[in-house]
């Protein structure tokens, strides 16, 4: 799991949003690039306008956009394998910055991870494993294996 570019200080409810600076969480094409060496700075392009767009991360939000993944893909097949599998990994992307907020938050001593993330994670786990499978050959596994090792402490073979 990767641990993103944020400013973590607790956000009271009247306050102002959280910046976060990788609009590869918005921009799918964007993803491809990022992992060539690219750079979140906004484009020197003389026509680059920057635009910040407002996204809630919350158990509600991410839970409805995994549904919306699932619907809009139907059975992971090999065919949209890795289409599938990316948009669920932009997800859980947000479930990470989801776990580093709440975990600065509440610190906790005694786990890696918040207890908010821990909860979204069984619930968002159990959706995946819910996908029915035709004949794609990792996606759902890998990701549930790595879910449930990394929030919940689950070995899996």
């Amino acid at each position: 799991m990767e641990h993103h570019d944020l400013d973590i200080n607790p956000i009271p409810k009247e306050s102002k949003p959280l910046f976060i600076n990788e609009p590869w969480l918005i921009d799918r094409s964007l993803q491809w690039i990022q992992e060539t060496g690219y750079d979140p700075t906004p484009l020197p392009d003389d026509d680059n306008i920057r635009v910040y767009l407002p996204m809630d991360i919350c158990k509600s939000a991410i839970l409805r956009r995994l549904a919306d993944v699932i619907s809009r893909y139907g059975p992971a097949t090999e065919a949209n394998e890795m289409d599938f599998s990316y948009d669920v990994n932009t997800l859980i992307s947000q479930i990470e910055i989801y776990d580093q907020v709440w975990f600065v938050r509440h610190c906790p001593k005694h786990d890696r991870h918040s207890a908010e993330a821990i909860e979204l994670v069984k619930e968002f786990v159990v959706k995946l494993e819910d996908i029915q499978v035709n004949d794609a050959v990792f996606f759902p596994y890998d990701t549930i294996n790595e879910l449930k090792k990394e929030y919940l402490g689950i070995e899996c073979d």
